[in-house]
């Protein structure tokens, strides 16, 4: 077990979602790389700040039907990416944020869809 593991309070899943960030006012999209109930892993092509506060929406694709999420997130480290966004030239940084204003409801949802995919993913390991 890494060091990181044995800090993480919460599973993690390995998923490539959109989600929209607001950095008062401007809103973009980053792409997650890692998502729990705590917070999300993102790529994103400009540099923010650690404290840097963000409104989050995200979209989680569940069935029926997507469950929307909207939370407040804080970056708490950006690491630059090892290689320019293909095609573009533009620096691509790393950023991992923490969800730290959350309704219940919204963390209960990350929770299911991030334990459904965790046992989806042993499931298909056995």
């Amino acid at each position: 077990m890494t060091r990181d593991m044995e800090r993480r309070a919460a599973p993690r899943i390995i998923t490539r979602l959109p989600m929209a960030v607001t950095d008062g006012g401007k809103a973009f999209v980053v792409t997650t790389k890692n998502l729990s109930v705590s917070g999300a892993y993102c790529e994103v092509g400009r540099f923010f700040p650690p404290m840097t506060k963000f409104q989050i929406k995200l979209e989680l694709p569940t069935r029926p039907k997507p469950i929307r999420v909207r939370c407040q997130g804080v970056v708490v480290r950006v690491d630059p990416a090892t290689a320019p966004i293909k095609d573009r030239g533009r620096r691509q940084y790393h950023m991992a944020l923490f969800f730290n204003d959350i309704e219940v409801r919204d963390r209960d949802a990350i929770g299911r869809y991030v334990q459904e995919r965790v046992l989806r993913s042993a499931a298909g390991a056995s």
